[in-house]
């Protein structure tokens, strides 16, 4: 509950809770969002899978041009990518800094809220067990991955 005797500017309840998830989530991830992560998504022509797929391997490229593991990932919801990332294990020295890890915390961070309820994650190779356990949290609905587009189903925990 919010102090009232309390000289700080008050904030509606509502954008307390947007601002209290982003909070959490960069105390979490120990990061704010860079520069190139605020700049729009641009969507292709066709929103088709193989699009969305292409994406994830522009990405791959984009992580080995710059050094780091060979992996991208998008999250596609309502036909739209609304987060993205390579990998950024190297760059970041942040052994989670996977592309599906990445592309999962952009996704709720542009969307302003924790569940991807409805959303597929596209990567350009299978989720390890703690991407998928990443996007099992997050609500996503589907994992597609890999260059033939191979449908991973409904994330699941591994127990």
């Amino acid at each position: 509950m919010l102090n009232r005797v309390s000289t700080a500017p008050m904030i509606s309840r509502r954008r307390w809770l947007g601002v209290s998830t982003l909070l959490g989530a960069v105390l979490a991830f120990g990061r704010t969002p860079s520069a190139a992560e605020e700049r729009p998504i641009i969507q292709p022509d066709v929103r088709a899978p193989s699009d969305f797929m292409r994406r994830a391997f522009d990405l791959k490229r984009q992580a080995e041009i710059a050094g780091d593991q060979p992996f991208g990932a998008a999250v596609v919801l309502d036909e739209r990518i609304v987060g993205q990332a390579a990998s950024a294990v190297t760059a970041r020295r942040d052994p989670t800094a996977h592309a599906e890890m990445e592309a999962i915390r952009d996704a709720a961070r542009r969307l302003g809220r924790g569940s991807l309820s409805g959303a597929v994650l596209y990567s350009s190779s299978r989720p390890c067990p703690m991407c998928e356990a990443a996007a099992y949290w997050a609500g996503i609905d589907r994992m597609v991955h890999g260059a033939d587009l191979a449908d991973a189903g409904a994330p699941r925990l591994s127990r």
